[in-house]
């Protein structure tokens, strides 16, 4: 992508949304940064066979965390929509498996999180979520594709948690969509023993990995289709290349030496791939309460800093 087209992306897809109230009111408020191929895309009419799975899957959800399907409610009324085409869009039980890379690292005792993230260039919804609901947590996260959920996100107790789909699903699988989850974590948990808890409630419909994580211990679960492995990280830095452990290649323990590996194509950190691009990367230090954003690639967009979530309802 050129400098020119970087700049005019910026423009038409990365928006900063802040929202409280209750969760209905936040639904309302997304609408506000939708694009007019948003709004082309979520007026198709639902597909039969995929409709009767997303009422399947969100009613699982809804029981998980209710308060989102006032959320999608709010979303569908603020432009116009059949209330089942939105349950469709958070359902997306064939999205592809995650292009990332995710890294956790300590220094001084704290949990340090990385994360780049890639998709088509085409992805139209790139809207960063500071919310502060007044039925649930504050919460901070990237909206991406589908609505409801972020990829990852950070709460005010700061508890962290991100999602990774390993494969694509052959057929409609019930279950919450992967990319729902962090944002379920973060806004319903006051601390990692309760995200815990929250995550094992929790029926996937894609095949799975995440990260939970606070300031001072990460977990790493895996959802094979019928049940999660979880493990206590123990060894640091801890490397995940699209879900899935790896080798770290390079040592880093703090924030500076993090955004310089989320940036270095020599190690291919910077996940390009054919036809996709890194559209933003996260630096999230738990314990002193920082989170830095890039709007794009890592490699060639600053790192800016994003208030902690809480406080702006």
């Amino acid at each position: 992508m050129t400098d020119d087209a970087s700049v005019s992306e910026m423009a038409d897809n990365y928006r900063l949304v802040n929202a409280g109230g209750n969760h209905y009111d936040i639904g309302r408020k997304m609408t506000d940064a939708f694009t007019p191929a948003v709004h082309e895309r979520l007026s198709r009419q639902p597909d039969g066979t995929l409709l009767e799975n997303a009422l399947k899957s969100t009613e699982a959800t809804f029981e998980v965390h209710p308060v989102l399907k006032d959320e999608l409610q709010g979303i569908a009324e603020g432009i116009s929509i059949d209330f089942e085409s939105i349950l469709c869009e958070a359902s997306d039980t064939f999205s592809a498996p995650s292009t990332s890379l995710t890294v956790v690292s300590k220094h001084d005792g704290s949990v340090i999180a990385g994360r780049n993230y890639a998709s088509w260039p085409s992805c139209t919804v790139r809207n960063l979520l500071r919310l502060d609901p007044n039925d649930s947590y504050a919460s901070l996260g990237r909206m991406g594709g589908y609505f409801g959920g972020t990829s990852e996100s950070i709460g005010v107790y700061g508890v962290f948690a991100c999602a990774d789909i390993l494969e694509r699903n052959a057929q409609p699988t019930p279950g919450t969509a992967a990319y729902m989850i962090p944002r379920i974590l973060a806004e319903s948990s006051k601390d990692i023993s309760a995200a815990l808890e929250k995550l094992k409630s929790t029926t996937p419909m894609h095949r799975s990995s995440y990260v939970v994580a606070d300031a001072s211990s990460a977990f790493y679960a895996v959802w094979d289709g019928s049940y999660f492995k979880v493990e206590q990280i123990e060894a640091f830095p801890f490397v995940l290349r699209n879900g899935r452990k790896t080798d770290a290649r390079t040592a880093f323990n703090d924030a500076e030496s993090i955004r310089k590996y989320l940036s270095d194509h020599g190690e291919g950190s910077c996940v390009h791939g054919q036809d996709a691009e890194t559209i933003y990367s996260f630096v999230i230090d738990i314990a002193a309460e920082k989170v830095e954003y890039t709007a794009g690639s890592p490699c060639k967009s600053t790192y800016a800093a994003v208030d902690w979530p809480g406080g702006y309802g």
